[in-house]
C-alpha cells in the first residue's frame, strides 16, 4: 500500500511531504488527525494557528493537547507557597525550670515546675536542700499563674533575693547582697543628741555629712563595718570605693552605687558587676526568663521557654 498526501480536490496521491498536488496544482493542507473519541465535528482545512498569546502575570496560561491542539482546562492558580503558621506549637504549655548553678559558674541539677505551685526548703516542700543550713525548713514558693512564675518569701528567716536589671528604689533597713556581703540600708539622720540632766552633751567625733549609710550584717546577725554617704552617693566594690571589700573575690573592682535622689529616695544600682546585685524581696516578685533568684546558699537562674533540643 502506497503512502502520501491525498489532494482534497482531485484526490491525487502526492509525496507525503509535497506542498502542491502533482495533477492540478492544489496547495496541499495535511488534514488534522482526529481523535477515537468523539469524531471530529467537522472536516475544514483548519486556519493558520493564532499566534500565542504573551506570557501575564496576573493568571495563568492557556495549555493545548498535543494530539487534538484543543484547550486543556487550566490548572488551578496556587499563588506563591503560603507559610503554614506554627501558632498551635507556641500556644502548648511551657513549664518554668530553676536552675542550680554550681561553683565556677557551671550548671548543675535542673528542676521543672510542673504544679501550680512548688515550695522550696531544707526539710519542707517540693524541691529540698537538706545540706544547706541557711535555708528555712520552708523557705520560697514558686507560683506559676497563665503563664507568669512568680516567687514568694514564706517568712523565712535569711530571706530571697532576686538580682536587679536596672536601678531600685530601697527603703529603711532593706537589705541587699554584693558578692558575699549582705547589707542594709540606714537612711536615718543622724541625731545631735540630748544634753543631760545637767545640761552636758556626749562629746565625740564630728558627724558625718553624708545622708545615709550602709551597715555590714556579719553571720550570726551582729553588725559589722558601717560607711557613711559621700555627701549623697556611696560605690561599693573590691577597690577605690566608699566601702571596700578587697577579701571578697566575688565582688568586682566596681560593684554597685547607692544615690539618694531629689524627691528623697535612695536608688541601689548595679555598675556592671560580673556576679551581679541582689534585693531581698518583699512580696511575691514576678521573674522572667533569664531571672536569678538567691535562695540560703543556693543560686537558681529562672528559665521559661522550650529548652534546646526539645521541649519540657
Amino acid at each position: 500500500m502506497e503512502i502520501g498526501l491525498a489532494c482534497h480536490v482531485c484526490g491525487h496521491l502526492n509525496p507525503i511531504r509535497g506542498q502542491v498536488c502533482g495533477r492540478c496544482g492544489t496547495v496541499l493542507a495535511p488534514e488534522p488527525v482526529m481523535p477515537a473519541q468523539p469524531p471530529a465535528a467537522s472536516t475544514a482545512a483548519p486556519g493558520p494557528a493564532p499566534a500565542a498569546p504573551a506570557p501575564s502575570a496576573a493568571g495563568p496560561q492557556h495549555r493545548f493537547d498535543p494530539v487534538t491542539g484543543q484547550p486543556l482546562a487550566a490548572a488551578p492558580d496556587r499563588g506563591a507557597p503560603k507559610t503554614m503558621f506554627f501558632g498551635a506549637l507556641q500556644q502548648e504549655d511551657v513549664v518554668p525550670r530553676l536552675v542550680v548553678i554550681k561553683g565556677g559558674g557551671q550548671d548543675g541539677a535542673t528542676y521543672h515546675l510542673h504544679a501550680a505551685t512548688t515550695v522550696v526548703g531544707r526539710t519542707q516542700g517540693d524541691i529540698v536542700f537538706a545540706d544547706d543550713p541557711f535555708l528555712s525548713p520552708s523557705h520560697a514558693k514558686f507560683t506559676t499563674q497563665q503563664g507568669r512564675l512568680f516567687v514568694q518569701d514564706l517568712g523565712s528567716r535569711n530571706g530571697v533575693f532576686v538580682r536587679i536589671k536596672q536601678p531600685v528604689p530601697l527603703a529603711q533597713d532593706d537589705t541587699f547582697l554584693v558578692g558575699e556581703e549582705l547589707l542594709r540600708l540606714d537612711a536615718r539622720p543622724y541625731s545631735g543628741g540630748q544634753p543631760s540632766p545637767a545640761g552636758t552633751y556626749f562629746y565625740g567625733s564630728p558627724q558625718p555629712e553624708g545622708s545615709f549609710r550602709v551597715v555590714q550584717c556579719l553571720a550570726g546577725g551582729s553588725d559589722g563595718r558601717i560607711a557613711s554617704a559621700n555627701g549623697d552617693s556611696l560605690t561599693i566594690g573590691r577597690e577605690g570605693n566608699d566601702l571596700d571589700f578587697p577579701t571578697d573575690r566575688f565582688i568586682s573592682g566596681h560593684h554597685a552605687r547607692l544615690d539618694r535622689h531629689p524627691d528623697g529616695r535612695i536608688v541601689l544600682s548595679d555598675t556592671g558587676s560580673r556576679n551581679g546585685t541582689f534585693v531581698r524581696i518583699s512580696a511575691a516578685t514576678e521573674l522572667v526568663h533569664g531571672d536569678y533568684v538567691f535562695l540560703g546558699q543556693q543560686l537558681l537562674r529562672v528559665e521559661i521557654g522550650h529548652p534546646p533540643g526539645g521541649m519540657s
